[in-house]
């Protein structure tokens, strides 16, 4: 992933993941899941017409896919995720 080592978690079977160090000094270890989507800017602004707060707009990442991040009513965080490939 740009700007920081990210390691793929990609079993056989099953739900996949990835990690990458923490970026921000001091800051606590967190977790962030992501929901792939086949309409990553539809779907980010559905979130967002449903009062969620937009963190991140959708963001290419190169040959890889498209991200956005939000942050829902509640104050759950929330990753959208569209493959390359998809």
């Amino acid at each position: 992933m740009p700007g920081g080592n990210y390691t793929v978690i990609k079993p056989a079977k099953g739900t996949g993941g990835g990690m990458m160090q923490q970026r921000v000094p001091d800051a606590p270890s967190s977790w962030l899941a992501y929901v792939e989507v086949n309409d990553i800017t539809a779907a980010t602004q559905k979130a967002k017409s449903l009062g969620a707060k937009i963190v991140m707009d959708v963001m290419e990442l190169p040959g890889i896919g498209w991200m956005s991040i939000f942050i829902d009513p509640t104050g759950a965080t929330l990753a959208l995720w569209k493959p390359a490939s998809a």
